[in-house]
């Protein structure tokens, strides 16, 4: 590869050409990011979960070293969030259609792994469905996924702790936390002028309910948490704490 080319690592950034000569060079583990679009409050842009899903799949590819990164498939599974304008959903079946174009796509190329997670919690449930039918269907391909929804909003609430902040303030969603992230990547997106809380209290046993009834039941304004303290500092923090652990597991999984 080219001085220039070693430096990129978004297919979407890459020529055909850089794209093989980063096979060529063991570069053979492809990382898939499910995001979504969907609403996030009165301050932040629907595409919020795409924006952290780009991020974490660029800093998961850093720290694993010989991994591209595939685009980010946009929309997903977001049902429980139609009452606000501008989400869109995919039907659970569709997601499953692209999954499986972007494996044949990225099989017939040459690459070996693929690394399934999501920036969005309505994609896990999907997500757990879909990948043993992408195993089956593509032996050729060492296809993970990270499954682990509660592990995931774990390890958020304990980075959350860790810079001595209330966790009830980062529910998940357009809260502390998410806006943090907002103002570390996206600046310009973030409406500051139009903070307010939504849902304060834990959201442990209530994601169920969300997913079933839709998140106006819990919150009108579509925030869980509180993002009027959020910060750049608190979003990189966050960011990178959730691309260590995304990393961590992947890294195992793949040796294993």
């Amino acid at each position: 590869m080219t001085k220039d080319a070693e430096t990129k690592i978004a297919l979407h950034e890459m020529t055909s050409r850089e794209i093989s000569s980063a096979l060529e060079h063991n570069f053979d583990t492809v990382i898939v990011m499910v995001g979504s679009i969907e609403q996030h409050g009165p301050h932040l842009p629907i595409g919020t979960d795409t924006f952290a899903a780009d991020e974490l799949a660029l800093r998961m590819a850093h720290k694993l070293g010989n991994a591209l990164v595939a685009p980010t498939i946009r929309p997903g599974c977001s049902d429980h969030h139609m009452c606000f304008a501008g989400t869109i959903s995919l039907r659970p079946q569709v997601l499953l259609e692209i999954l499986r174009d972007y494996c044949r796509s990225l099989a017939a190329h040459g690459f070996k792994k693929v690394v399934l997670a999501s920036s969005h919690g309505g994609n896990f449930a999907p997500l757990e469905t879909f990948a043993p039918v992408l195993v089956r269907e593509f032996p050729q391909l060492r296809i993970v996924h990270y499954g682990d929804m509660r592990g995931f909003m774990d390890v958020w609430r304990k980075a959350v702790s860790d810079l001595g902040l209330e966790t009830e303030k980062a529910g998940g969603h357009a809260c502390l936390g998410e806006t943090s992230e907002m103002l570390r990547l996206k600046p310009e997106l973030v409406r500051k002028d139009l903070f307010e809380p939504g849902f304060i209290g834990s959201t442990k046993g209530l994601t169920s309910k969300i997913l079933r009834d839709g998140i106006e039941v819990v919150t009108k304004n579509g925030v869980l948490g509180d993002p009027r303290e959020a910060t750049s500092e608190i979003g990189e923090a966050l960011l990178e704490a959730m691309a260590t652990h995304l990393s961590d597991w992947a890294k195992k999984e793949l040796q294993a």
